[in-house]
């Protein structure tokens, strides 16, 4: 049969759902207020309003109040690890395909990469104004004037 319960509980760790104290894990309950939430920490003690299921699944419905202080984590966050020295994964193909490559052909592929995203632009921009007849001449002429503004040396 359900229960409500009041208990003393030390918490282990977090989890998604709610976290694990005594080798047992304990969820959210529907009821409780998303500040209590906020409250539980690592390590720390405290006198919570248990909803015991009759499957024996246990649910907090409130934090009555901290017991025990928590202590700080033991290990530090991965972030702070400190780096490895390592290679980029994709050094060995950004030198091959600058070595086969010459100046002008990365200027050529530059440009054709910029024609691209000013016909498109331009596209985009007169098509809800334009009928389909005339749009791709004016949107043509569009990008060449966009890509002369983009790219006034070449």
């Amino acid at each position: 049969m359900a229960t409500n319960v009041k208990e003393k509980v030390t918490v282990a760790e977090l989890s998604k759902y709610g976290f694990k104290a005594g080798g047992e894990y304990y969820n959210w309950s529907k009821n409780i207020k998303e500040e209590d939430k906020g409250k539980i920490v690592p390590g720390a003690s405290f006198d919570m309003d248990i909803y015991v299921a009759d499957s024996g699944k246990k649910y907090v419905n409130a934090v009555n109040g901290m017991l025990s202080p928590g202590e700080a984590p033991a290990v530090a966050p991965k972030f702070n690890a400190p780096r490895t020295a390592s290679t980029p994964k994709y050094e060995g193909r950004k030198a091959a395909v600058s070595d086969s490559m010459s100046k002008e052909e990365w200027a050529a592929k530059d440009r054709r990469i910029s024609r691209q995203g000013c016909i498109q632009a331009a596209v985009q921009a007169l098509a809800p104004t334009l009928a389909s007849d005339v749009l791709f001449d004016a949107a043509s002429k569009l990008a060449d004037q966009m890509l002369v503004y983009v790219n006034p040396e070449a």
